[in-house]
């Protein structure tokens, strides 16, 4: 197959909603990322086709080059911590020696468990292909209007501007994978270490998007000045039913409610208002009555939002957001950028690969978000 008329020549968008290549159900079957990396890793590119075209495909899309190669949205980067270690090697069973072609079930693969994605899935507002720094603007006071005498004239009543800001942040991960893992490891090895390290990337950013603010992190909505807030306690307190309707309150009164609303919270918190009467009787009413909606709103549950809170002495507290998830804004710079080391571990023939994403959040209108963060769940 001649990867490039099929790659480099279909037409491309001026702003791509993701760098994908569109590639075939054959082409993604057909790309593999160990393949890749094992001969990038002997410095001969030449028997790289699919993989090395993709990777000039979407910089000349995004208008910049990789620090090693871009892998393609629809078989790399899905939106899903980025500091951890994981050494893959033939010689440990459980580090990469499971993955040897050994009558192994490699379609069977059990995965780790893992926090799902979910600020896409809530409706999150997704810029990506920028390059850039991005400064959107946006109106802040609106226009005064007046109700005038006969012969009067209207005050001046301009509207004030203001400019969201967002520079590209980088989360990254790596892994390394032993020499003869790279010989040996079947093409579900390739899945395997692809999928978890994109999903773990995309973890990380859901997290920020929700409680960022740590250093070089986005600041994500908990952390975003103005937000709605509604306190339980000066410790910390037991959520009640007016706490919740006032969430939605802090939204409604800003003229807000609008978009994608739904409720975010932790395990422990929903667990709470499960577990919490609606009206102190003997109907049994709670709450949440209903797993999927309150106050007719969506309700999600994910462990990626806070539950270690603080506030006076109370301590493992947890957050429980509403919101216009559409109005948080995750802007992407490039696509999953995979760079190679052969040289760091070359005594062992190991290559250590290290993937890197570029990505800031910001909210558009921090009155479309308010939140609980002090809610005792024991």
């Amino acid at each position: 197959m001649n990867h490039g008329s099929t790659i480099q020549n279909r037409p491309s968008f001026v702003r791509p909603k993701m760098p994908e290549l569109g590639l075939s159900p054959k082409e993604k079957r057909s790309y593999n990322l160990l393949n890749a990396l094992s001969h990038v890793q002997k410095g001969d590119w030449s028997k790289v086709g699919l993989e090395r075209e993709c990777s000039d495909a979407i910089a000349n899309r995004v208008g910049k080059q990789p620090r090693g190669f871009y892998v393609p949205t629809e078989i790399g980067w899905s939106p899903q911590s980025s500091s951890g270690k994981r050494n893959l090697t033939v010689g440990s069973a459980t580090a990469g020696g499971n993955l040897k072609g050994i009558e192994h079930l490699g379609d069977r693969f059990v995965d780790a468990l893992r926090a799902r994605s979910i600020l896409f899935d809530l409706g999150a507002t997704r810029m990506s292909g920028l390059q850039g720094d991005v400064t959107i603007p946006a109106l802040n006071a609106k226009t005064n209007t007046f109700w005038l005498a006969e012969d009067s004239a209207p005050t001046e009543g301009a509207p004030t501007v203001r400019q969201i800001s967002m520079a590209p942040k980088t989360v990254g991960a790596f892994v390394d994978i032993s020499r003869k893992l790279m010989l040996q490891s079947s093409p579900s090895a390739d899945e395997m270490f692809r999928s978890d390290m994109v999903q773990q990337l995309g973890s990380a950013i859901d997290t920020v998007g929700i409680n960022g603010g740590g250093s070089n992190e986005p600041t994500g909505i908990l952390q975003t000045s103005g937000i709605g807030s509604v306190a339980l306690g000066t410790n910390g307190g037991d959520p009640t039913w007016a706490s919740i309707v006032n969430l939605v309150r802090e939204v409604e009164i800003d003229n807000a409610d609008r978009g994608s609303l739904a409720f975010l919270g932790s395990p422990e918190a929903m667990a709470k208002l499960r577990n919490t009467l609606k009206v102190a009787s003997t109907d049994s009413k709670m709450l949440l009555d209903n797993t999927t909606e309150l106050l007719s709103h969506q309700v999600i549950t994910s462990s990626l939002v806070p539950n270690n809170l603080s506030k006076g002495t109370g301590s493992s507290l947890s957050a429980l957001i509403f919101g216009n998830f559409q109005d948080l804004i995750v802007g992407e710079w490039g696509s999953l950028d995979v760079i190679f080391d052969p040289y760091t571990n070359s005594s062992s023939g190991a290559m250590r690969v290290t993937a890197f994403m570029d990505v800031d959040v910001a909210v558009r209108h921090a009155e479309s978000f308010a939140a609980i963060q002090d809610m005792i769940t024991t």
